[in-house]
């Protein structure tokens, strides 16, 4: 059996419009040893990025003004740095169009809502373990 990556110490950014899912996000994120931060818009976690210098990203993709497809190529596009940061798109859409536009703006990977703690900890172990060996 493989041992699962030390994820103490690693940062997860939300981004969220709704607070129930940034709480519940949260909550997950903790109860596997991450440090959760929240950002409650696009735009607030564009301004904030230098500042939390996240492991990882939770990005929902339907937010108003700045949905999460604008926001990932905004980060994408702001600094080198941000390129390489694993975002994980959040939506209730799970049909093709959805997760290939997300693709195409280059997200790590697609979880659907309501998040699901199993699908959750298979993204942090995927996604955190190969951050810790960058």
């Amino acid at each position: 059996m493989a041992q699962e990556p030390d994820k103490r110490g690693r940062r997860v950014l939300i981004v969220d419009d709704d607070k129930i899912v940034r709480l519940k996000a949260a909550k997950m994120l903790e109860e596997c040893g991450c440090e959760a931060v929240a950002a409650v818009s696009g735009w607030d976690a564009l301004t904030r990025l230098e500042d939390i210098k996240p492991d990882l990203i939770l990005l929902d993709i339907t937010m108003e003004p700045l949905d999460g497809f604008k926001t990932l190529t905004l980060i994408r596009a702001s600094k080198e740095e941000y390129a390489n940061i694993p975002v994980v798109m959040l939506s209730s859409h799970d049909d093709v169009f959805t997760i290939g536009k997300s693709r195409d703006r280059g997200c790590s990977a697609y979880l659907d809502k309501p998040l699901e703690m199993q699908d959750l900890k298979q993204v942090l172990a995927e996604f955190l373990s190969v951050r810790a060996a960058m």
